[in-house]
C-alpha cells in the first residue's frame, strides 16, 4: 500500500499538461513514458529503435544514477535547443527526464559584434552583462564597463522593464545623437536585452511638419526645391517655383560656393516680408534644410529704436531700453563733471555760408565731436547751433577721478580735431579761421528726467552747469578752460597753468580758473602731437587698441614720403 503512495506521487509529476516536455526511462534506455510537449523531441529521434533513447544522450543520463543527485546537459533539435535534467528515482528503478526550451538564450547570445546597432544586456539590477562593437560610443561616453552600472537615464528605463517584466522604450542623447531605446525583458534568464537606434536622422526630417508656424524647406545639392510646408507658401509663391524647380537664384548664389557642412545664416526679402534663415546640409539624406522666421516686425522695430536713438545719447539710450532708467520723472544728486564748447566767430559764418553749405559743416563738425565724446564715454546732454553741452558720471561712471580726466583727455583730443577739420573746410572754400572754446567744472548737480508727465528731457540742472558755461565764455579761442574743482581732480595727470579769478552768481566768493596746457610730464609718454604745414599728428598710445595696424599706416606714409624726396633729388 505505501509502495502504491509513492507511486502515484512520482506519476503526479507528469501531468500531459505539463508546457515542458517530460519523459521516463528505463534503466536499460528505453522510453517508458512521455508527454505531449516531448513528442517534438521524439520525432526528432525518429530512427530510435525500439523507443529507446540515443546512445549517446543515454550515457550522460545514466550518470545520474552513478552520482545520485540530477545531471545537467544541452541538446539540439531541428528547431530548439534543450537544457536536459536527469534524475535517478531508486523506487521506480528509473530516470525522470525533464527538458527545458532554452531556444531564445541560444539565440540571444549570439549577439554578432558585426551588428552596426548597438545592442547590450543588463541585468534586472541595471549592470552591465553584454554589449556588442557598436554599441562603443555609448560605453566610452559614459565610461562602461562589464560589472558596472548603467548611466542613470538608462538605468531608469531598465528599472520600469524590470518591475513590469514588459518591454520598454525612450530615448536616449549624448554626443550630438539621438538614439531610441527598446529593453526587452527575459524574465527567464534574468535580464534584458537593450537594442538602440540612431535615430538623429529621423528626428531631422520630423522637424518638417506642416503644423509648424514657420517656413521650412527642403532642396537637393543641385538646388531643386523638393518639400516646403505649408508655412513656407509665401515665400514659394513669391519665388514663382514649385516642387521639381530651382529655388531662388539670390539663395543659391550665397551657398553655392561655401562649405557644406557649415551652418549658413542669412537676411533675404521676400516680396514685403524679411526673413532670418538658417541652411544646413544633411550628409545623411544628400539635401539642404532652409528653416526660415519672419523678422519682418523685429526690423520695423529695430528701425524705429534706429530713428528714436538718435535723439538720445547713446548712454541715455541703452539705460532706457535696458530697464536701468525708468520713463519718468525722477531725478538724483550726484557729482558730475560738465563740459561746454562753442565754434568762436560762428554767428558771422551763418551770414556768407548758404543754408546747405551750413547744415552741412555744422553737421560735419557736430558729428566729429560727438564721436569723439562717446569715445570717452561722456553724455552728450545738447546741442545749442552750435554749441554742445556734455557730462561725465551719469547714468554710467569709473569715478569721480576718472570720469573728470576723461572729460579733460576728450576736450583736448577736440581742440586736435578741429586742426584736422579745418583743414577739409579749407578745401570747401571756408577760410574763416574757425576757434573753439572749452568749459568744464566739476561739481554736485541735479541729474535725471525733467518735464511733465508727457514730455521728458534727460538733463543737468545746478550751478554747476551755469559756472561751467561762464568757463566757456571766459575760455580763448582753441584753450581749454577749468574750474579749481576739476583741477584738484586732475592735475596729477594734467598739466595746467592758473589763469584769472571768475566772479560768478550765486557764489559769495570768486573762482580760480586754469589752462589746460596738457598731458602733466609723467603721462606724456603715452602721447605723441607734432603739427607742421600739411601735416597732423596725434598719437596716443594709451588709446590704440590695434598697434599693428597703426605701425603699419606709418611704415606706408614714411616709404611714400622717402620715395617723393628721392625723386625730387
Amino acid at each position: 500500500m505505501e509502495t502504491n503512495k509513492v507511486s502515484l506521487n512520482i506519476y503526479e509529476k507528469f501531468p500531459d499538461q505539463n508546457p515542458n516536455p517530460v519523459m521516463r526511462v528505463s534503466v536499460s534506455g528505453e522510453i517508458l513514458y512521455f508527454n505531449n510537449p516531448s513528442i517534438d523531441i521524439i520525432t526528432h529521434w525518429g530512427k530510435v529503435k525500439e523507443q529507446s533513447i540515443p546512445k549517446s544522450i543515454f550515457q550522460k543520463i545514466e550518470k545520474s544514477k552513478k552520482e545520485i543527485d540530477e545531471v545537467n546537459f544541452e541538446i539540439q533539435t531541428d528547431k530548439n535547443f534543450y537544457l536536459v535534467k536527469s534524475v535517478y528515482v531508486k523506487e521506480l528503478d528509473s530516470y525522470n527526464i525533464y527538458f527545458q526550451d532554452i531556444t531564445a538564450k541560444k539565440i540571444i547570445s549570439k549577439f554578432p559584434d558585426q551588428n552596426p546597432n548597438p545592442v547590450m544586456q543588463v541585468d534586472f539590477e541595471g549592470l552591465l552583462i553584454y554589449f556588442n562593437e557598436a554599441s562603443n560610443p555609448f560605453i566610452n561616453h559614459y565610461d562602461l564597463k562589464i560589472g558596472s552600472l548603467v548611466n542613470k537615464d538608462l538605468l531608469s528605463l531598465v528599472g520600469k522593464a524590470a518591475l513590469t517584466s514588459t518591454p520598454n522604450h525612450g530615448q536616449l542623447e549624448f554626443a550630438h545623437t539621438i538614439y531610441n531605446i527598446n529593453l526587452v525583458p527575459i524574465r527567464e534568464f534574468d535580464f534584458i536585452i537593450v537594442y538602440c537606434t540612431d535615430i538623429t536622422a529621423e528626428n531631422l526630417i520630423r522637424k518638417f511638419p506642416d503644423q509648424n508656424p514657420n517656413p521650412v524647406l527642403r532642396f537637393n545639392k543641385g538646388f531643386i526645391l523638393e518639400y516646403f510646408n505649408d508655412a513656407a507658401a509665401y515665400i514659394i509663391n513669391e519665388w514663382g517655383v514649385t516642387i521639381g524647380q530651382s529655388i531662388d537664384k539670390w539663395i543659391i548664389s550665397k551657398i553655392e560656393n561655401t562649405d557644406a557642412s557649415e551652418l549658413k545664416n542669412i537676411e533675404h526679402n521676400v516680396g514685403n516680408k524679411i526673413f532670418s534663415s538658417d541652411i544646413v546640409f544633411t550628409p545623411q539624406f544628400d539635401f539642404y534644410l532652409m528653416y526660415c522666421t519672419d523678422i519682418s516686425e523685429n526690423k520695423a522695430k529695430e528701425m524705429i529704436l534706429e530713428k528714436l536713438s538718435k535723439y538720445f545719447s547713446p548712454q541715455v539710450f541703452n539705460s532706457i531700453f535696458s530697464g536701468e532708467l525708468d520713463v519718468k520723472i525722477n531725478t538724483s544728486r550726484k557729482n558730475l563733471t560738465i563740459f561746454f564748447s562753442d565754434i568762436k566767430g560762428f554767428t558771422s559764418l551763418t551770414e556768407k555760408l548758404e543754408p546747405e553749405q551750413l547744415t552741412t559743416l555744422v553737421a560735419d563738425y557736430l558729428t566729429e565731436m560727438t564721436d569723439i565724446a562717446i569715445k570717452y564715454g561722456g553724455t552728450v546732454d545738447k546741442y545749442i547751433g552750435d554749441a554742445i553741452m556734455i557730462f561725465f558720471g551719469d547714468p554710467k561712471s569709473d569715478g569721480v577721478k576718472r570720469d573728470t580726466i576723461s572729460c579733460v583727455r576728450m576736450a583736448m583730443e577736440m581742440l586736435t580735431r578741429l586742426k584736422i577739420i579745418k583743414k577739409k573746410w579749407k578745401h570747401q572754400g571756408i577760410t574763416d579761421d574757425l576757434a573753439i572754446r572749452i568749459g568744464i567744472h566739476s561739481d554736485i548737480c541735479t541729474v535725471g528726467n525733467f518735464g511733465s508727465k508727457d514730455r521728458l528731457d534727460y538733463t543737468v540742472l545746478g550751478n554747476g552747469v551755469n559756472l561751467a558755461s561762464r568757463l566757456e565764455g571766459l575760455a580763448d579761442p582753441n584753450s581749454v578752460l577749468i574750474s579749481e574743482n576739476t583741477f584738484n581732480i586732475v592735475k596729477e595727470e594734467i598739466d595746467c597753468e592758473i589763469s584769472d579769478e571768475v566772479t560768478v552768481k550765486g557764489k559769495l566768493h570768486p573762482v580760480k580758473t586754469y589752462k589746460v596746457r596738457g598731458l602733466s610730464m609723467n603721462k606724456q609718454s603715452s602721447e605723441i602731437l607734432m603739427e607742421d604745414r600739411g601735416f597732423l599728428l596725434n598719437i596716443d598710445e594709451s588709446m590704440i587698441e590695434d598697434k599693428d595696424a597703426v605701425i603699419k599706416k606709418l611704415e606706408q606714409s614714411v616709404k611714400k614720403l622717402k620715395l617723393k624726396k628721392s625723386e625730387r633729388k
